[in-house]
């Protein structure tokens, strides 16, 4: 996982958690760094649990999906969709890829 480095006296919290829907079997947990500047509680990793089954099979899909049905403050770059012009570029499981 990617090593992020914070100012002195910062400490990473563990965010918000939204649970898997009831009746999901294959689920797949997405810890997202989220950091709001206007209030104090510093940044976190909000946890997502995703039914597979239920989203498309490429990590922006799952994306769309906790924006779109779980928490709409999810704000993330996007444009062609197709890996080509990079915009969609994030640090996923410690490597610098396209979602």
């Amino acid at each position: 996982m990617v090593q992020l480095t914070l100012p002195k006296n910062s400490k990473v919290n563990s965010g918000k958690k939204w649970p898997a829907p009831d009746g999901a079997t294959r689920v797949k947990t997405f810890k997202i760094y989220r950091y709001d500047p206007s209030n104090d509680a510093g940044p976190g990793w909000d946890t997502y649990q995703i039914d597979l089954d239920e989203c498309g099979p490429m990590i922006l899909d799952a994306l769309f999906k906790i924006k779109n049905e779980i928490d709409p403050t999810l704000a993330f770059r996007r444009s062609c969709r197709e890996g080509v012009c990079g915009s969609c570029a994030m640090n996923i499981g410690g490597r610098n890829t396209l979602a």
